[in-house]
């Protein structure tokens, strides 16, 4: 670390322990995260408050100064686990200043997709952990360090709920897959049914299988495109961030 600046040594550490397997998602995340986080900028900015939010599987988050910022408030948080005393300090200055319909319409600065992303805790400094999306590391600071706990736990049980496939996994080739008829005939044939009719079903159902393959590989084409496709946005949107 130079200057309050993370060091590459310190992006590459091990990842935080997944949480316990006895402890059930909804108990972590709830209906969603939300709570003050500093993101390093750059190094004429440096860190620079955010609001986070945590919610079906996106990191979203906003200013909360400038002319972009947005203002949260217990109706704009309600329903979510709030992180970090700073956190509920900033919404009691904004009681009720905010309709939900408001909320709902406020655009994030930024969106990270934890289902193509990793998460990393410093080892030097146990308030701060990063996320790399494939191509981009987003570095975080949290007030505290038991609020890096509560956001690395949060934030692995969502990951934890989309397992990362590799490019090779996802386009492994399917047509060495088998399928069997002998159920079939064996059931065709206790009803005394034809052999010619046995092997017309028995081709019926190879076509049909042959058919949904084709459709197998066209889906499994456009979800690597997809990843890769928003990995390249994530980049994009962090990048003039």
């Amino acid at each position: 670390q130079r200057n309050g600046i993370p060091s590459g040594r310190e992006a590459t550490t091990a990842t935080a322990p997944p949480p316990q397997v006895d402890v059930k998602i909804n108990d972590i995340v709830g209906n969603g995260i939300s709570g003050v986080l500093y993101k390093w900028v750059n190094y004429g900015k440096g860190w620079r408050p955010r609001w986070f939010v945590l919610q079906d599987g996106v990191l979203s988050y906003y200013k909360i100064h400038g002319p972009d910022k947005i203002v949260v408030s217990q109706e704009t948080e309600k329903g979510s686990k709030v992180i970090g005393e700073e956190s509920h300090r900033i919404i009691s200055r904004h009681r009720n200043s905010i309709s939900y319909h408001s909320a709902t319409r406020r655009k994030p600065f930024g969106e990270v997709h934890l289902k193509v992303s990793s998460i990393r805790e410093s080892r030097s400094d146990d308030k701060r952990f990063s996320i790399f999306t494939g191509t981009k590391r987003l570095h975080l600071r949290a007030e505290t360090r038991d609020d890096r706990v509560a956001w690395m736990e949060a934030l692995q049980a969502v990951k934890d709920m989309f397992p990362r496939m590799s490019n090779s996994e996802l386009m492994a080739p399917t047509d060495n897959v088998v399928v069997s008829t002998e159920k079939l005939r064996n059931r065709l044939m206790l009803e005394d049914i034809s052999e010619s009719a046995i092997q017309d079903s028995e081709q019926i159902m190879k076509s049909e299988f042959a058919e949904l393959q084709k459709q197998l590989v066209l889906l499994k084409q456009k979800q690597w495109l997809l990843i890769e496709t928003l990995r390249q946005l994530e980049v994009h949107v962090i990048e003039i961030r």
